[in-house]
C-alpha cells in the first residue's frame, strides 16, 4: 500500500475569480510534502493553459487516514489564495455513493 503524506489540488479560474473549478492535477497523492511542493511549479505550469488563472496547493494528509473517508475542502480567499482542508469524516450509510461540490468553497466530498 502507498503511503500518502500530502495532496496536490489545483483550481483554475476564470479572470475576474467569477467562476472556478477543480483541474486534474497530473499526480495528486504524494509520500512527503516536500515531492508535493517541488512537483507544483510545474503543474501550476502545464494547468494554465486556456486563458484561466490557476491557484495550486499542496496540503497534508494523516497517513492514518489511507482507509479512511475524509473530506477534502477548498476555498479562494484574498488574504490567502487557495485554502485546501483535509478531515477524517463518517462514513456514509452501507451502499451510498456521496459526490458532492460547492462554489464557492469548491467543498468535494467523496465516500
Amino acid at each position: 500500500m502507498e503511503h500518502i503524506a500530502a495532496i496536490m489540488l489545483l483550481v483554475g479560474c476564470s479572470h475576474g475569480g467569477l467562476t472556478c473549478e477543480e483541474l486534474q492535477a497530473p499526480q495528486v497523492v504524494f509520500e512527503t510534502m516536500e515531492e508535493c511542493v517541488g512537483a507544483l511549479p510545474a503543474a501550476l505550469g502545464g494547468a494554465g493553459a486556456g486563458k484561466r488563472i490557476v491557484h495550486g496547493r499542496c496540503a497534508a494528509v494523516d497517513p492514518a487516514w489511507v482507509e479512511e473517508d475524509v473530506e477534502i475542502s477548498w476555498r479562494l480567499s484574498r488574504q490567502n489564495g487557495l485554502e485546501v482542508h483535509v478531515r477524517q469524516v463518517d462514513p456514509p450509510a452501507k451502499d451510498v455513493i456521496v459526490a458532492d461540490s460547492a462554489y464557492p468553497g469548491g467543498a468535494a466530498r467523496m465516500h
